[in-house]
């Protein structure tokens, strides 16, 4: 039995959730059997409750790691502390090449066959000190996210290390250079599959009356935006809010999804609308269950806008600056935008050719 080790980027939920779908499926579809072993940082416990309910083939074990600097943002905002990030970042290369040394001593320990990455740098760095094949997937790298912050010379370390990576998934939305000595391959949007049962059980507990409306507000996990209170949607006696268990907001029409609740699609899929800042995970979640989005405009992050750029013309979206959402009209977006039946084909198809790809490298 081969062991895959797969690590993911612990800043914010996306990367965690889009993992979780892959894996389950490497679980339950592949062909072979597989020892895996995830590795993350402060998501590992989220990671860990989600996959552990998980039937399937093979072994899975969980490993709490360093992982990456993220975003750093101003404090009580959704925008990015330029000064704050350029003063950690120094911190994060410098001891970088210890994290990479600690990583390729267990990798060679656990003889492990196939990193993937989602789509922290130190694995992959380490997969070449312990001369194993590594996998990028991910509609970003932390190098080119990080290309409006700082000077293009300071990322060179970042650059050496992506450069060193064999194959990439290109997801959806990704403006990435050709990263991978290997084959790469492009995927459409992909999410965790809601449970049909369980989405109906949502619904009829929050839409105690047949004309309300959900809405699904998904700010980030890493978002502690200041002055929510002063929203005018929380006006809105029509709706029904779902929020993160993390939002300091309150209200009689306000639903906190449960801090030990893992399968956050399933609100989602029981949702009329989704407002959010434009992560993938999310993205997501809004094309695959065909969910009319209000994203929020952030233009210092790479990362939106080329996922904004991906669904423009085919996907109901409005754009929203900061300022605006707080004076968003729900009454007059739901008279234009509405949700429409769900693409679970485009979802199935969409992990399977990752499974095949991954499937094709670790048994080649």
């Amino acid at each position: 039995m081969k062991t895959i080790c797969y690590y993911i980027s612990d800043y914010g939920y996306g990367h965690a959730t889009r993992s979780i779908a892959i894996i389950r499926a490497l679980m339950v579809q592949a062909p072979h059997r597989y020892r895996i072993i995830v590795c993350s940082g402060k998501t590992i416990g989220f990671i860990q409750r989600s996959l552990l309910g998980s039937a399937g083939f093979g072994d899975i074990y969980f490993r709490k790691c360093a992982s990456d600097l993220g975003y750093i943002l101003k404090q009580g905002s959704v925008e990015p502390d330029l000064k704050m990030f350029e003063f950690k970042y120094v911190d994060y290369i410098k001891t970088m090449p210890l994290e990479i040394q600690r990583e390729a001593d267990f990798i060679l320990k656990e003889k492990v066959d196939l990193i993937v990455t989602d789509i922290s740098p130190i694995p992959i760095g380490a997969a070449k000190i312990a001369k194993i094949q590594s996998i990028g997937i991910s509609n970003f790298t932390w190098y080119t996210a990080y290309k409006g912050f700082i000077e293009r010379e300071y990322l060179q370390p970042l650059f050496d290390i992506y450069s060193h990576i064999d194959y990439f998934i290109h997801l959806s939305g990704s403006a990435e250079p050709h990263w991978g000595r290997g084959s790469l391959m492009k995927s459409g949007f992909f999410c965790r599959a809601p449970v049909k049962e369980e989405t109906n059980r949502l619904t009829n507990l929050l839409k105690p009356h047949s004309h309300s409306k959900i809405v699904y507000v998904a700010l980030g996990m890493s978002i502690q935006a200041d002055h929510l209170d002063k929203f005018k949607m929380w006006e809105e006696d029509s709706c029904l809010f779902v929020v993160s268990s993390n939002l300091k907001i309150e209200g009689k029409n306000i639903h906190h999804i449960p801090s030990n609740y893992t399968e956050s699609q399933n609100y989602v899929a029981a949702a009329d609308i989704i407002v959010s800042k434009p992560g993938w995970g999310t993205v997501a979640e809004g094309v695959i269950l065909n969910k009319p989005l209000i994203l929020l405009n952030r233009d210092l992050m790479n990362e939106d806008q080329n996922t904004l750029e991906e669904i423009n013309c085919r996907h109901s979206y409005k754009l929203a600056m900061w300022e605006e959402l707080q004076e968003l009209d729900l009454k007059a977006v739901f008279k234009v935008m509405n949700p429409k039946p769900q693409q679970e084909i485009e979802n199935d198809i969409n992990i399977k050719k990752i499974i095949r790809y991954l499937e094709n490298i670790a048994n080649a």
